[in-house]
């Protein structure tokens, strides 16, 4: 390979390496500072590459000097294939589990510090808790599904999300920084988590994440009701056929792999 193509892999590879650190940090943005650091590449070298992406679409830079992606990317995004192929299989396991508690179930699968929705369904239960719907994105810090997508990780890496989301007004709720990581620890140790008055009052959730045998987790899967319905001893009485349903989950895309 001669100079000038080394040269042009290698814009290639430290773009692509910049537009993944700018997702990592989702919609809160990301710094030039942060990225500099991260990336271990010169400030002159990111900055440069950093505007041609905002001149490209690619990248949006906030009116606090902060880096994220933008609507090119979002554009990209929408006919890209989802992840886990044909949803048919997975979309079945989830309204299953729907039917068998009468509550809302969710799928969702991480996308930097934010959880997307893939899957949205309902039980027979009249009173619907409604608290996101499929193909909607919430920050990880804000929702059941996050939490157990945070307890996938490493202390490290959910940490700096965490500390991340610190600059949003209001992001955690009627929760702080402090419980969300108290909450985290223990959907480490249990294996699942369930909460009350996370993303909205009077709405508790149930969650645990998909098995993933090649490596870290990034899928969960979520029971939500209303608080008054799905109380610490109801949560009990349905988490083994959560546990369930989240294994089938993970056996079906390991066996499609």
């Amino acid at each position: 390979m001669n100079k000038t193509k080394q040269t042009q892999s290698q814009v290639t590879q430290r773009t692509c390496l910049l537009l993944r650190e700018v997702a990592r940090h989702g919609q809160a943005g990301a710094r030039l500072m942060d990225i500099t650091n991260s990336t271990g590449l010169s400030r002159p070298t990111v900055h440069r590459i950093l505007r041609t992406l905002v001149d490209e679409d690619f990248l949006q830079q906030t009116d606090g000097r902060r880096y994220r992606l933008g609507a090119a990317l979002f554009e990209i995004g929408i006919v890209a294939p989802s992840p886990l192929g044909n949803l048919g299989p997975y979309q079945e396991i989830v309204q299953e589990l729907a039917n068998i508690c009468g509550d809302t179930v969710y799928l969702a699968i991480r996308r930097g510090d934010d959880a997307h929705y893939l899957s949205h369904c309902e039980g027979s239960f009249p009173i619907r808790t409604h608290v996101v719907n499929a193909n909607q994105t919430l920050p990880l810090v804000t929702g059941h599904s996050g939490r157990a997508l945070l307890a996938a990780m490493s202390e490290v890496e959910a940490d700096e999300i965490i500390n991340r989301a610190r600059s949003i007004p209001n992001i955690f709720g009627v929760s702080s920084d402090i419980s969300l990581r108290e909450e985290i620890d223990m959907v480490r140790q249990k294996g699942y988590g369930w909460s009350r008055d996370v993303t909205f009052v009077g709405v508790a959730g149930l969650t645990t994440c998909v098995p993933n045998p090649n490596g870290q987790a990034y899928l969960a899967l979520t029971i939500s009701a209303i608080t008054a319905r799905l109380d610490p001893q109801r949560a009990q009485e349905l988490l083994p056929h959560l546990l369930s349903s989240a294994k089938q989950i993970g056996e079906k895309i390991h066996q499609s792999q």
